[in-house]
């Protein structure tokens, strides 16, 4: 990360010399030119103005909100995108089936904190084969670790590797899977807390024996987020 102390030296020192000389020749200007010297940079003040703004804004507004999504998309998620042929089309198009809901009520919508992901999503959903396989080998330890704090290690391997057939199967369909992922957290958090809420499912319906020592104390999200980072 930069430091902005690092980009106007010059421009500090320059003042500096300044400040000596105008306070030695014209006392009375000393003050002006102390101040105009103390000035950020220009270069600064153009990133500043930049941040501000690709903050985004909350907006009710599909076109406003694509706008942003799209200009994030160009910046953080070209190369990704580009290596899983996805566009930034594609990608608004699959925001734009979540948002569905919220435009029609007139709501707020929300902005799309992880596009780089999303375009991962997108792109298994239209069934980028190397998506999937990457996606696999990134997510693959963690689920693995979820589904252990719940069932023997054998099992747990054989059933997070069930889970994930059903995963690919149901998101290739647009029934659900990464279909419903948004982007508003990492997607390999995403993944695993809906591995959890299926196994739960399957405990419930008797489909399932979860270790008995870990019922009722489900694993904390928080860990699983802090391990995955």
């Amino acid at each position: 990360m930069k430091d902005d102390r690092h980009e106007e030296p010059c421009a500090r020192d320059v003042g500096a010399r300044v400040d000596v000389v105008a306070a030695s020749a014209q006392g009375a200007d000393a003050p002006q030119k102390k101040a105009i010297a103390a000035r950020p940079s220009a270069k600064l003040a153009a990133r500043r103005a930049a941040q501000q703004d690709a903050a985004p804004l909350l907006t009710s507004d599909w076109n406003e909100h694509r706008s942003q999504l799209l200009r994030v998309f160009f910046r953080d998620a070209a190369l990704l995108a580009a290596r899983y042929r996805v566009s930034g089309e594609d990608v608004a198009q699959h925001a734009h089936a979540l948002a569905r809901p919220r435009i029609e009520r007139g709501s707020l919508l929300k902005p799309v904190v992880c596009v780089a992901d999303l375009a991962v999503a997108t792109a298994c959903c239209l069934g980028r084969a190397n998506a999937w396989n990457e996606l696999w080998v990134f997510a693959e330890p963690s689920m693995t670790r979820a589904a252990f704090s719940r069932l023997p290690e054998t099992l747990a391997l054989t059933w997070t590797r069930r889970y994930w057939t059903q995963l690919e199967r149901i998101s290739r369909n647009g029934t659900g899977g990464l279909a419903l992922y948004d982007g508003s957290r990492p997607i390999r958090l995403w993944i695993v807390e809906q591995l959890l809420g299926t196994l739960e499912e399957e405990r419930a319906a008797g489909r399932l024996e979860i270790r008995r020592e870990h019922l009722g104390r489900p694993i904390p999200l928080r860990l699983v987020g802090e391990q995955l980072a």
